[in-house]
């Protein structure tokens, strides 16, 4: 990835979560909603999330984990790819590469997704 696309990746990333921390997509009208939700009922695997990162940010964990329990473990996973991609150079970088784009861990997030869509169906979660 270039330089220039990774400084607008991260400038535009700032402004969404400044915004996300300072209205609650709760409370106001300018968070989109989720398309799949309003046309379907169903909560998609990703419903939540703006409510969970406001929440977070905020120091609500326990809140936060309420609003998207996929993210406990997407989160992190994802805090690490972007590390992978953006900070990592060289054999750190392939050693990172083999780990979190590791086939088993891929195919774990893969199934994770559909499984966590599923069940927030069923036991409405």
């Amino acid at each position: 990835m270039s330089r220039k696309k990774i400084i607008i990746s991260l400038a535009i990333a700032t402004i969404v979560l400044g915004l996300l921390y300072i209205f609650n997509p709760a409370d106001t009208m300018l968070a989109p909603k989720c398309a799949f939700h309003a046309v379907t009922g169903l909560s998609c695997p990703g419903c939540g999330m703006q409510r969970f990162l406001h929440a977070f940010m905020h120091g609500h964990f326990a809140e936060a984990f309420h609003y998207n329990y996929l993210l406990v473990i997407l989160l992190p996973y994802l805090t690490l790819l972007g590390i992978e991609e953006l900070l990592l150079t060289g054999k750190t970088k392939e050693r990172w590469k083999r780990v979190i784009e590791g086939r088993t861990l891929v195919i774990t997030m893969i199934i994770l997704a559909p499984s966590w869509f599923v069940i927030r169906n069923i036991f409405n979660i």
